[in-house]
């Protein structure tokens, strides 16, 4: 028997056209905002349980969200709203991951290298709208029901594909299949919840699928909301009045693009058009997405619960490797004579590093078979430290000379440049559990997580367990030892080394505990903040 909430949704535009700046997600000087392709929507869903304790879901089309976002959301929310008694445990900021939407709204400097550094008319237009949203949300709450349900796509839906074959059959708990049958190397379960108002009427559509918003490609010039944009579109279309949330789950290793291009050189969908690549694949996930019948209520009260951990303490110092910057076959980065001479440098720097210092032999020991590029600990390339790189003559690269103008103007002193101190979120709707992930995990880490959960909620009265990725922060890539070892794009954007995973379960397990009313330890650390005065060197 379902039990009766409160919920409430709105949505609203939170396109932030400001010509020239960068694109968050691949990282190339040419993906630039020029125009508007496609409006870029935050969608707020309020709700209480029957005993009144709120929980709000915040949507935003981008890719990623940062702590940043959700600070400054949060405080306006409680200075304005103190009445809804939201707080970062019941609030959940996701994003759905296009490459087609501004970036510049992070304060740790890495991620706004390749935008032309922090966007303050990009900050304030998210940050504006995602308020707007929640406002006409909170407004609108009326009595609902909830129910889950999901469906399972057959592999004839050319919808999604594992992108790193050899990594994910590294794994010894991979499936016997062939390293081309990439349709197969993910999770094809598409999950869902149904909100309906008192009168049987869809009031929103709450959706976990895994795949890239990447049908639109780097050589793009206009904001798109890519397949997930699409796909609430036509949702909303078809079913006037509800509000369709397609969010990510284990999409870290998994792409919609299956062809390669040889006049792009890049890997794209079924047709040569990428904007109908998109719509082919969103119009896909929205038909799945309507074949999902709550057929289990959801009922109980709610609870979140959300902790602050160092995961440069509990797993390694962030670093970024080779494996990153050459990127991938969707998302090229450099030629391979450059790599070449990173990895042959990397590795120079490693065997000095080590005859110098344990602390560095451990470091290294920690990142593994990874060729670390940036050291994150002392702000290094390939070990030429930041005072080197800031007199150096300028360099004919967008990125390397917004690195170089900013280190000079002293905008780069605070490290690291990526955070260290990562957010994990756990949200228990009665009989449904949500892991609130900070970053981009893979098909089997993700499995991983989610067997974890099952296992101690077993007996609980937990009945399915969601992964929710990209929501409150971004961490890079969570994968698993085994695929790291691998050390494709996704093992060198595992940032933390190669017992990431595990520290990230340890995480969730200490969450797991403190959910159920168990004893336990929880270590708890306090996220970097930036000085006014050094993000203002930094912003434009």
């Amino acid at each position: 028997m379902s039990s009766f909430y409160e919920a409430g949704v709105a949505k609203e535009d939170m396109t932030a056209f400001v010509p020239g700046v960068g694109m968050m997600g691949y990282g190339q000087p040419h993906n630039v905002v020029q125009e508007i392709g496609t409006k870029l929507w935050v969608r707020a869903l309020f709700l209480k349980d029957e005993s009144g304790s709120p929980l709000l879901f915040i949507h935003c089309e981008q890719a990623f969200v940062t702590m940043a976002m959700k600070e400054e959301i949060l405080q306006r929310i409680q200075t304005n709203h103190p009445d809804w008694k939201i707080s970062d445990e019941n609030l959940v900021l996701s994003a759905q991951h296009t490459h087609a939407a501004p970036g510049g709204y992070s304060h740790f400097a890495f991620y706004n290298l390749t935008i032309s550094n922090f966007q303050t008319k990009v900050f304030e237009k998210i940050v504006s709208a995602s308020l707007l949203a929640a406002e006409g949300a909170r407004k609108n709450l009326q009595k609902v029901t909830l129910s889950w349900g999901a469906v399972d796509i057959s592999p004839d839906k050319e919808i999604a594909f594992n992108r790193s074959m050899k990594a994910y059959l590294n794994n010894p708990e991979a499936p016997k299949i062939k390293e081309e049958e990439k349709l197969l190397g993910l999770d094809r379960r598409m999950q869902g919840l149904l909100i309906k108002n008192s009168e049987g009427k869809l009031l929103a559509h709450l959706n976990w699928f895994g795949v890239h918003c990447t049908n639109v490609s780097s050589y793009n010039t206009r904001t798109h909301h890519d397949n997930k944009g699409v796909a609430a579109l036509l949702f909303e279309k078809n079913y006037p009045g509800a509000l369709a949330f397609f969010f990510q789950s284990t999409a870290g290793d998994v792409s919609p693009n299956f062809i390669w291009d040889k006049k792009t050189k890049l890997m794209r969908g079924k047709f040569t058009d990428q904007y109908d690549n998109a719509e082919f694949n969103g119009e896909i996930q929205f038909r799945e997405a309507e074949r999902i019948e709550g057929k289990l209520p959801v009922s109980g009260k709610f609870e979140t619960i959300l902790n602050y951990v160092d995961m440069g303490k509990r797993a390694a110092a962030p670093a970024h490797g080779l494996a990153f910057f050459r990127g991938t076959l969707e998302g090229p980065g450099i030629t391979a004579g450059l790599a070449s001479v990173l990895r042959i440098t990397s590795r120079i720097r490693r065997a000095i590093d080590c005859v110098r210092s344990p602390e560095c032999r451990e470091f290294y020991l920690k990142h593994g078979i990874k060729d670390v590029v940036i050291d994150h600990r002392n702000g290094s390339f390939v070990g030429i430290p930041l005072s080197f790189w800031k007199w150096l003559p300028v360099v004919p690269s967008h990125p390397v000379n917004v690195f170089q103008e900013t280190a000079k103007s002293g905008g780069l002193k605070t490290l690291p440049w990526i955070p260290s101190v990562i957010p994990f979120q756990l949200i228990r709707l009665g009989n449904i559990l949500i892991a609130a992930l900070p970053g981009e995990i893979t098909t089997m880490a993700g499995r991983r997580v989610k067997e974890m959960l099952e296992k101690e909620f077993q007996g609980c009265g937990v009945d399915q367990v969601i992964i929710h990725s990209y929501c409150n922060a971004y961490m890079g890539y969570i994968t698993t030892a085994e695929e790291y070892d691998v050390q494709s794009y996704e093992g060198g954007h595992n940032v933390y080394g190669r017992t990431s995973l595990d520290a990230l379960l340890a995480s969730y397990k200490e969450l797991v505990h403190s959910l159920k009313g168990e004893p336990c330890e929880v270590e708890k650390a306090t996220p970097l903040r930036f000085s006014s005065e050094e993000l203002k060197l930094r912003s434009v």
